[in-house]
Order: C-alpha cells, then sequence, then structure tokens
C-alpha cells in the first residue's frame, strides 16, 4: 500500500513539473503574468526526490515539444534551434544531477541551505555555460562577444533559477513544518 501512495503521490508531482513547464515555457500565462520558465528548476527538484530516469526524461521530451509548438505555432523566433540545441537535453541533465546531491528542499539548519545553495549554483552554472558555449561553438556567433555577452546575460537567465528555487524551497520548508499541503507533507506524525 505505502508504494502505491508514493507512485500515487510521484505521478502528481510529475504533473504538476509538467504543467509548470508547459505553462511558463510555452508563454501560455503570458497574457495575466510572465513568469520565467520552470524547465531547470523542475529537473533539479526532480533530481532530488523523483530519482527515476524517466522523469528527467519525460520533462527534457516536453520542453522540447513546447518549444516546438511555440515555434511552429506561435510564431516564436527558431534562432535558438541550431545544432546547439542538441546540446540542450545534456546541459538540462546538469539540473538533475546537481538535485541528486541534495537530500531534500526543507531547510531546516544553515547547513542544509549551504548545501542547497552551493549545488544549486554549480548545477545551474554548468547547465548555462554548456548550453551558452555549444550555441557559440554551433553558430557564427563571434566569440569576441562571449564575455560580454556572459557578463550581461548569465546573472539575468541564472536568476531566474534561483528565484524559482527559492519560492519552491520556501514552500517546501513551511510544507514539512505546518503541513498546509498534507498530501505532499514529508512531515512525520507523532
Amino acid at each position: 500500500m505505502t508504494n502505491r501512495i508514493n507512485n500515487l503521490k510521484t505521478v502528481w508531482a510529475v504533473i504538476i513539473l509538467l504543467a509548470l513547464i508547459i505553462l511558463t515555457r510555452g508563454h501560455g500565462l503570458d497574457t495575466i503574468i510572465h513568469l520565467p520558465d520552470f524547465t531547470l528548476p523542475a529537473l533539479f527538484i526532480a533530481g532530488v526526490y523523483l530519482r527515476h530516469w524517466m522523469v528527467p526524461t519525460l520533462l527534457i521530451v516536453v520542453a522540447i515539444a513546447v518549444d516546438n509548438y511555440a515555434i511552429v505555432y506561435q510564431g516564436i523566433s527558431a534562432n535558438c534551434i541550431t545544432p546547439a540545441y542538441s546540446v540542450l537535453p545534456i546541459a538540462y541533465l546538469f539540473m538533475y544531477l546537481g538535485g541528486r546531491y541534495v537530500d531534500s528542499l526543507n531547510i531546516d539548519s544553515f547547513q542544509q541551505l549551504l548545501r542547497v545553495a552551493i549545488v544549486l549554483i554549480i548545477a545551474t552554472s554548468a547547465e548555462w555555460l554548456l548550453a551558452t558555449v555549444s550555441y557559440y561553438a554551433f553558430t557564427s556567433a563571434s566569440w569576441a562577444g562571449f564575455g560580454a555577452y556572459a557578463l550581461k546575460w548569465a546573472p539575468i537567465e541564472m536568476g531566474y533559477v534561483f528565484y524559482w528555487m527559492i519560492a519552491v524551497t520556501t514552500v517546501f520548508t513551511l510544507n514539512y513544518r505546518y503541513s498546509f499541503i498534507p498530501y505532499f507533507s514529508t512531515h512525520k506524525s507523532h
């Protein structure tokens, strides 16, 4: 029975992650509010809690499908669709693998906060660097502009991941303490 409950929680967690990817990556909420893409935080969360290899595979496939839909049906620019795009799933795996080094997003000590922050910074930096370097390597973008691009866009693009993770970690920590979403609480009853 416990495995069935855990499997059901996993299915719901994956559905929530997929919905957030589709809504934020596909610009489905842009008429109401613009939220940054949730793909990278979803992969990090999956690494922490959803350790089966099929989960990041599904998240990445859906992200690619959303990109394809946005380009084909919504008229979004295909500028980023170059041979470098084939490296993106590998770059995304840095987020998933980084999440595997974290035991929980429930922050119960400064040491836990530091661990999550350091792993998140390393994973996000590795993902951003691989994705950006591959774009420069496979396109006609001038390497002379790489440094200026990195200084301008790395803090912004990586900042979006950190904003999401601050929100997610806050929810996980508060839910652990107060069980306001009991279905997903990991708090042990006495």
